[in-house]
């Protein structure tokens, strides 16, 4: 068996937490956080794609993850599909696209230190297991425990 990237997990999980809070200002709806995971996700996935385009066989590992990733979870493609249009929303949205590439530079920061047919096989793989519910769900725990957690001190 493959390791599992250190990396993956609490990326995902971290920015699933943040597009929260930067997607709208009052609570989100089901439908928003669906959304907002799936669209999250979707942009992590082209940092994914980036990386692994330099190793054909990782990139086709990554592919591979990503199609049964995509196959397993219908309810992924539902919720990128159905965006929803609440100006407060829309503005969440654009706040998060402009906070995303510090994430993203995160992301390649990470990737670049092993490379990238290792990293690829082993993400596709694990891109492969995921459930999308599981993971909204684990993002919402994070933005819950981050949102109750005191406020650091000067």
């Amino acid at each position: 068996m493959a390791s599992r990237p250190r990396f993956l997990s609490p990326l995902l999980l971290a920015t699933l937490a943040i597009a929260g809070p930067a997607a709208a200002q009052s609570q989100l709806t089901d439908a928003q956080t669906r959304y907002m995971g799936a669209y999250v996700f979707e942009k992590q996935l082209g940092i994914f794609r980036e990386y692994c385009a330099t190793d054909p066989q990782g990139a086709a590992a990554l592919k591979s993850g990503v199609d049964t990733f995509r196959s397993s979870n219908p309810d992924f493609a539902a919720a990128l599909q159905a965006r929803p249009t609440e100006p407060e929303f829309t503005a969440g949205v654009a706040n998060f696209d402009s906070q995303f590439e510090t994430v993203a530079t995160q992301m390649r920061t990470q990737l670049a230190q092993q490379p990238a047919a290792q990293q690829c096989t082993a993400l596709g793989q694990q891109l492969g297991a995921l459930r999308f519910a599981t993971l909204l769900e684990e993002g919402r725990k994070r933005a819950e425990a981050m949102q109750a957690a005191p406020p650091p001190t000067p």
